[in-house]
């Protein structure tokens, strides 16, 4: 390549049918030559970085199915910060050079524009920012697929990145922090290393661990993010940079089976328990839970120990309590619905805890 990329623009860039095709399909011989130019050139690194993400946000956009009726609204807005560009005529197909040229203005004066069938959003999203404005390398891997897609990081940890959702992280993990940046679907099996903790950063919400596995769920263009824990602890917080020096402090810590649900709106956490509680004995451990007109004390223990889960009750009221039962193919909370209804009690979730209300057995 002889072009002089080193007084190259952002919109220069975007537009750049070499730079597109590194993008979309790249080639050992065209990775080498960006990675020599961004190493050689270090004031175009973030100003690359920033014109692949636009390139790479386009792949998406232009496979979506927007409504023929929003598209005129959809380009008015952009056409208005465009003097150069021509709105496409109706019913002729969009070519990539308008999409371009359209992101790149899109960028720098932050007009909304459509990436999703009727959802808007602005490009100067939280991923995006936290991204472009890294001190460190930054690799990306976006998943354009039907399917999902396998990422492997450089200290061994995995992650299974759903459609339509794309992840980021420096590309040695030197420092104090293995930082990774999601916006998007994915689940982590995170390496142990105490001194170095892994951290996601996922549309306004931080997910902190040693090592564990875990999935989080942050879409843009959804109101809340969710994070579920698999194997292991997680501290998740709200990412504030002004309302306190620690926002860990504010946060919950997750234990297998526990889920915390993140308002984008409100900046509020709330802990619950999975849908699907899953069970975290072997078999063999299983088969010792089998109760024949036992106290209801042991099979209260039982249950916590076999899903992790925190069952309160009153030990007084319910001493009386017995029951024959195992634990066998129902789910957990199947599991209480018979339980309850044989102690004519009831219950529900506080907090990820199990709350049972008795009024005792006779």
């Amino acid at each position: 390549m002889t072009k002089n990329y080193e007084t190259y623009t952002l919109e220069e860039f975007i537009t750049d049918e070499d730079f597109i095709r590194w993008v979309k399909y790249p080639t050992q011989e065209s990775e080498q030559f960006f990675q020599a130019l961004i190493q050689n050139t270090p004031s175009l690194a973030k100003q690359i970085h920033t014109a692949k993400l636009a390139v790479q946000q386009l792949v998406i956009a232009s496979k979506q199915d927007a409504p023929a009726n929003e598209i005129p609204f959809i380009w008015t807005d952009i056409e208005e910060h465009l003097t150069q560009v021509q709105t496409p005529r109706a019913g002729l197909q969009i070519s990539w050079r308008y999409w371009a040229a359209a992101a790149s203005v899109i960028l720098m004066v932050g007009v909304l524009f459509w990436v999703n069938k009727n959802v808007w959003v602005k490009p100067t999203s939280v991923y995006t920012q936290l991204t472009t404005t890294s001190s460190k390398p930054i690799k990306e891997v976006i998943n354009t697929s039907a399917g999902t897609m396998p990422v492997s990081m450089p200290d061994g940890s995995e992650a299974v990145l759903q459609p339509n959702s794309r992840l980021s992280y420096n590309e040695s993990f030197n420092g104090d922090l293995r930082e990774v940046y999601l916006s998007g679907e994915a689940f982590f099996e995170v390496k142990k290393n105490a001194k170095i903790p892994f951290v996601v950063y996922a549309n306004g919400l931080v997910t902190k661990v040693l090592g564990t596995s875990f999935s989080i769920k942050a879409y843009e263009q959804d109101k809340q993010v969710s994070v579920d824990v698999k194997t292991g602890k997680v501290s998740v917080y709200a990412q504030q940079s002004n309302q306190t020096p620690d926002p860990e402090t504010k946060g919950v810590v997750l234990t297998p089976n526990q889920q915390v649900v993140y308002s984008k709106e409100n900046e509020q956490l709330t802990r619950t328990l999975v849908a699907k509680p899953t069970i975290l004995l072997n078999t063999q451990e299983l088969q010792k839970f089998s109760f024949k007109n036992a106290p209801v004390d042991e099979i209260f223990s039982a249950l916590q120990k076999a899903y992790g889960v925190e069952i309160i009750y009153d030990k007084e009221v319910m001493s009386n309590c017995r029951l024959t039962t195992s634990l066998t193919n129902e789910t957990l909370f199947e599991k209480l619905d018979i339980i309850c209804a044989a102690l004519d009690a009831t219950y529900k979730l506080i907090d990820a805890q199990v709350v049972i209300t008795s009024n005792g057995c006779n």
